[in-house]
């Protein structure tokens, strides 16, 4: 009898740590490629890993060429409230 709850509760707690370790995002992002070109440019948006200019320095040469406009203050507060209208922002 002891044995069998040992058994349980070890699976149980094994169960408990795969689930945890995905998150809410699941497998999804761990295994698959990145998608194609298309959902690549429009995460990169996104998420411009390069400074902007109205909230620091200038520095021309920070940017690469394809990063040289930035979007604009009112766009980059509109990207996530419009892609996710649910959160009521």
């Amino acid at each position: 009898m002891a044995r069998k709850r040992y058994t349980l509760l070890l699976s149980t707690a094994f169960a408990v740590a795969l689930i945890s370790t995905t998150g809410c995002r699941g497998f999804n992002g761990f295994f698959t490629p990145p998608g194609p070109m298309n959902k690549q440019q429009a995460n990169a948006v996104v998420h411009d890993p390069f400074p902007q200019n109205d909230i620091g320095p200038y520095d021309a040469a920070s940017r690469p060429p394809s990063y040289q406009q930035p979007l604009a203050e009112p766009v980059r507060n509109r990207l996530i409230p419009d892609a996710m209208p649910w959160l009521g922002r």
